[in-house]
């Protein structure tokens, strides 16, 4: 991070510091001391390790966001979390396009074959495919992140850490807590969870749900729509029974839903000339204007000019149950979980072509299910050896069809000429329907002996057998039949596609994860630990793998990735609690890296999901808080990532160096040597501040109020989004300023707030789009400037 970049974004946080200080002066009234209450700032149980731990006593790099602050600050998404937890992306554009990325590694956002390199752990249930985590999550007790391998402990193994998500428990004491919410762009929301006894001491309930809805902020010059709405709702059930005292049992039973405009890509570029700046390049922006007379705009807040826009429909559900039973000083665990996703364009032509011209559009039909269950059994705390050791077993199906339809104009587009009548293509749907398999059985262990009051070992084990089995089928269908030239065009234009083919492969790997963890405890203050660990993440699936273009065919089944990883760091607590400042660094080597690639033989240049090669990430990443008086908390963490490839010698080159007039790539550029360039949306600096105040106030009439405010300012240095090579795709260094103002009861059950995200209006990119042939370089776009207020009642 460069000072006079974080500088600049100070500045622009200048006014919020201004502010807050202003709004902390009308609450500062005398009042009795008796009415003080502490700022809230969560002290969160950390149990990533199956053990309720301060997160101070744990000896790996765990970050925590505590369920009250989730509430207030208004961070329901996981790409909200980024605002308090460094090196933490959370990358979201649909139920397919979505990654969660720690220290810029994360694993393909729109592969859905490939499981994530940072797992998402719900409740103690491991989810496999990136969608599960496109959803709201309401009435947390609170999330971690945990950096490294994972594996020894926490679900399914991962190479790069795990996201825990813990929702809040039933409770038998009756409470009801409902709240509404309005802001920019027409948004109403409702949030509302409800828990009670059903039988005294023995039976809970928990009943929450939420729904959300707001206009989108792209307009459509086509034909008016709104692009990237909201439009979610969301139910969860849970049952807590405690038969004795040595059983409990918590059930949970859940429907997510969404109908939103969120598949927008915006167009920000498109060569019209390859890198040579002579030779003409027939892309996208070309194409509209030599053959329907088009001039698209690369205005990315306003161009959205659709003629099929279409609409997602996703469908989320999930059943798990999780039975504890204390058997003699030991527990057993069991937990048994069901979920599924179903992800439908309502629109099955879309708009691919992003344009007002009817040339094509294509999109997927996505249905996954997951069923796991694992069983392990944990000794008590507090003694020398602790131990846990179990099982785990998984069953997942992914089903994932694309269907590209092609409209009227689209023998025009793809030929480049209109001597063709439409009937070539109207109408027309060509489908690569892919699927995975996948059954994972692993045994684990992890044991932590107490050498000594202050020194301590922690090791584990992981054993993993896996069988990955994937498929792709390609076909066409057409409600008419042609013959001769006009089908010779037909076919020929489909080949481009692909063609049509049937690719199938299975595989059995057997992958080993480790975890050596020493630590030593100096004072109850003072913690330093060590740890080396190895984990792999799962082998991929090919669910798009298709003929290469040389003879042979791009690869089904993907290997494993395996990671080494190395961590040191240091966790301290001053001033009685009221500064806490931990450090780490880090080092970790990833083989085997799953990335998209070319095979330059072939007569086409076609990318696909392989093995690459190795890719390396280190640096250090620090965390505080400090109290300088009282009920006033200042946050702080940042981190410096040097994330780079090792070795990656085929990576796809951008659309400005390949192809053109008569041969397929005229300056003979058909792969790019990525090897030690920083890797793509892995920013070398992020930080993020954070303030917290509340301050008592005495009201008229004997009443008693709490007025608060909070902040954060969070700041990324610059990143290429699609690959460093090009001129396109980068997104400069900027940073997000959000804050709330408002008021609460003495007893904390009213309470209102006026909150802004995004202050200052910045523009910025979440992610972008590669361009090819048919389709322009793209942007995902970043939420512009959102003002609301939240009405927030517990009776």
């Amino acid at each position: 991070m460069s000072a006079s970049g974080f500088r600049s974004e100070l500045r622009r946080g200048a006014g919020v510091s201004s502010l807050v200080l202003a709004f902390g002066g009308l609450f500062a009234a005398p009042l009795s001391q008796a009415h003080a209450e502490e700022a809230v700032v969560d002290d969160v149980a950390v149990t990533a390790r199956h053990r309720e731990e301060k997160n101070q006593d744990v000896p790996l790099p765990v970050s925590t966001v505590g369920g009250k602050t989730l509430d207030k600050q208004q961070m329901f998404r996981v790409q909200d979390y980024a605002t308090k937890i460094p090196n933490f992306v959370g990358f979201q554009s649909s139920g397919r396009i979505s990654v969660l990325n720690i220290r810029g590694l994360g694993g393909n956002a729109n592969i859905d074959g490939s499981e994530p390199g940072v797992g998402l752990i719900v409740d103690n249930v491991f989810f496999t495919h990136v969608g599960f985590s496109f959803l709201d999550f309401v009435d947390l007790d609170h999330i971690e992140v945990v950096r490294g391998p994972q594996g020894t402990l926490l679900g399914k193994n991962t190479t790069i850490g795990s996201l825990v998500v813990t929702t809040k428990l039933p409770s038998f004491v009756r409470q009801t807590t409902v709240e509404t919410g309005f802001g920019s762009r027409r948004h109403g929301e409702i949030r509302l969870n409800t828990t009670g006894s059903i039988v005294d001491d023995a039976l809970a309930y928990r009943v929450t749900f939420y729904g959300e809805k707001s206009d989108g902020w792209i307009d459509n010059q086509f034909n008016g729509q709104k692009l990237l709405d909201n439009n979610r709702f969301g139910i969860r059930g849970q049952l807590l029974l405690l038969a004795g005292s040595d059983i409990t049992d918590r059930l949970i039973v859940e429907h997510h839903g969404l109908n939103e405009y969120n598949t927008y890509l915006a167009p920000s570029g498109d060569p019209t000339f390859y890198a040579d700046g002579v030779t003409p390049r027939a892309g996208w922006a070309r194409k509209l204007v030599t053959l329907f007379g088009y001039l698209p705009s690369f205005d990315t807040g306003k161009a959205a000019a659709s003629d099929s826009a279409s609409r997602t429909r996703q469908d989320t559900n999930g059943v798990s149950n999780q039975l504890d039973w204390r058997i003699g000083d030991h527990t057993l665990t069991s937990i048994s979980a069901w979920r599924s996703l179903r992800f439908r364009p309502l629109n099955p032509r879309g708009d691919s072509d992003l344009s007002p011209i009817p040339v094509f559009g294509s999109g997927y039909d996505l249905d996954v299910d997951q069923y796991s269950q694992e069983l392990r059994i944990a000794s008590p705390a507090g003694q020398t050896l602790e131990y846990q050791f179990g099982f785990y077993a998984l069953k997942e199906y992914v089903f994932s069809n694309y269907r590209t339809i092609f409209g009227p104009s689209g023998v025009t587009y793809f030929t480049g000429t209109n001597a063709l009548p439409a009937v070539v293509l109207n109408g027309v749907e060509y489908d690569q329907y892919g699927k995975a398999t996948t059954t994972s059985g692993a045994v684990f262990g992890q044991a932590t002996w107490h050498v000594t009051d202050e020194f301590a070992l922690t090791v584990g084990l992981r054993d993993t057998l896996e069988k990955k089995q994937g498929s792709n089928t390609a076909y066409a269908a057409a409600s008419d039949t042609l013959s001769g030239a006009l089908n010779a065009a037909r076919v020929g234009i489909l080949n481009n596609f692909g063609g049509t083919f049937a690719l199938a492969d299975a595989k059995t790997t057997n992958s080993i994860a480790w975890l050596v963890n020493p630590s030593y405890k100096f004072n109850d203050n003072i913690l330093a630990y060590f740890a080396v660990a190895q984990g792999e993440k799962s082998g991929a699936v090919n669910t798009g793998a298709a003929p290469d273009g040389s003879g042979g065919a791009q690869p089904v089944i993907i290997l494993p990735e395996k990671a080494t990883d190395f961590e040191l760091g240091l966790k301290t607590s001053w001033l009685d609690g009221a500064f806490v400042l931990n450090g780490n660094l880090y080092w970790e080597d990833v083989s085997n890296y799953q990335a998209n690639a070319v095979n330059a033989s072939g007569t086409t240049l076609k990318s696909y999901l392989t093995n690459v090669g190795k890719v390396r990430v280190r640096g250090v990443e620090i965390e505080g808080r400090y109290s300088p008086v009282e009920n006033l908390w200042l946050t702080f963490s940042g981190a410096y990532n040097d994330a780079r490839y090792l070795s990656f010698t085929n990576a796809p080159p951008p659309a400005e160096l390949y192809g053109g007039a008569g041969t397929p790539f005229p300056a003979g550029v058909k792969t790019v040597d990525l090897s030690g360039r920083r890797i793509v949306n892995a920013p070398a600096f992020n930080g993020q501040l954070g303030l917290t105040y509340e301050h008592p106030v005495d009201l008229p009439f004997g009443y008693h109020a709490v007025g608060f405010v909070w902040a954060t300012q969070t700041y990324r240095t610059k990143i290429s989004q699609i690959t460093p090579v090009s001129a396109y795709g980068w997104q400069s260094a900027y940073g997000l300023t959000n804050l709330g103002v408002g008021v609460r009861s003495d007893d904390d059950k009213y309470s209102f707030q006026i909150w802004v995200k995004n202050l200052t209006d910045r523009t910025y990119s979440g992610g972008a789009g590669r361009a090819t042939s048919a389709t322009p370089y793209t942007q995902i776009l970043g939420e512009p400037r959102t003002i609301g207020g939240t009405l927030k009642v517990t009776f």
